[in-house]
């Protein structure tokens, strides 16, 4: 029977972008980047980077929200004020172009605040951008009223420290969590769940990935930020979800400990939804009898047995493997 860290473990490994996945979305980013970048555009994009999801390595399967930051030219864009033009001209503008092109003609929409192109099973947001002094830029906001300022690169920066901080196992976390979000329709935004994931991992260490997620949930109410969100209601409800969501995490820990791991995986099924993988209820109460009864063993593959392997200590509750020495 699979333990409740190794149905984590399979959980994230099934979301996780395959190497062939990545070889095809750095063809398709070339190829995207090549035409935003070519001179005879009239757009005046100065420069081309990827952001968000990807570029960080928390993107999860299906693919979608690939970002691309568009850096524009100001002063070929500017107004006769020496203003910012306004968001829906340049979004237009970009739309325009792009859907021209025969590689993805009728695969472009504006999705605001940015141009969306869709091609497969994935899709690529082209998000348009001016520079800011040091390390920011102005974006779209999310009503095209005006423009907002945005640090992707820095966000890039603190994540990358943080997780090699708790070797490299935050952003695996960060991918159960994105999953967990996307089965509820994205009710934070991506970028958000990766901010809070630094503030607490900043404070917080934890031995595996069952309490690096247990511990997201447990803090998260206490970082999200009301400004991340598009309106006071869409927070509030946020925030109640999380409750919710730590709440059933604690039956889980519970149930954990006295040795009811089968009833914990059930609890986490429930959460995580379909990827999360099943297991059998009477072969899971067999390997919890054993446990505490000491004749629960290890095979050199990890699997569990009550005949073959190492025999594992009695213990009123097991947690498999402890990730952060993997």
């Amino acid at each position: 029977m699979a333990t409740l860290l190794q149905c984590i473990d399979s959980l994230i490994d099934k979301i996780s972008v395959t190497d062939r996945q990545e070889d095809n979305i750095a063809a398709s980013l070339r190829n995207i980047e090549g035409y935003l970048l070519e001179k005879e555009n009239d757009l005046d994009i100065n420069k081309v980077f990827t952001n968000g999801s990807y570029e960080r390595d928390t993107i999860i399967r299906p693919l979608d929200d690939i970002d691309i930051f568009a850096v524009l030219d100001f002063e070929e864009w500017k107004d006769e004020n020496s203003q910012l033009p306004k968001p829906q001209s340049v979004l237009t503008k970009i739309k325009n172009y792009l859907n021209g092109l025969h590689d993805y003609k009728d695969k472009v929409k504006q999705d605001r605040p940015c141009v969306t192109i869709e091609i497969s099973d994935k899709s690529f947001d082209i998000l348009p951008a001016f520079p800011l002094p040091g390390n920011g830029y102005w974006m779209p906001n999310d009503t095209l009223s005006g423009w907002t300022s945005t640090y992707p690169e820095q966000l890039t920066t603190d994540l990358d420290a943080i997780n090699k901080y708790r070797k490299g196992k935050v952003k695996p976390i960060i991918k159960a969590i994105k999953y967990w979000n996307r089965e509820l329709g994205k009710i934070i935004p991506s970028y958000h769940i990766e901010e809070t994931a630094i503030r607490i991992f900043q404070v917080h260490d934890f031995k595996n990935y069952e309490e690096g997620i247990r511990l997201w949930f447990e803090n998260a109410e206490y970082y999200l930020q009301y400004n991340a969100f598009a309106t006071m209601d869409k927070f509030t409800a946020a925030k109640s979800t999380v409750q919710k969501t730590r709440k059933q995490l604690a039956a889980a820990k519970k149930a954990l400990d006295d040795a009811d791991e089968a009833e914990s995986i059930k609890i986490w099924k429930e959460i995580f939804g379909r990827e999360f993988p099943t297991v059998s209820t009477e072969e899971a109460k067999q390997f919890s009898e054993a446990l505490s009864a000491g004749e629960l063993k290890i095979g050199a593959a990890g699997a569990l047995s009550t005949s073959i392997g190492s025999t594992i200590r009695a213990s009123k509750g097991f947690y498999g493997e402890d990730v952060s020495k993997s």
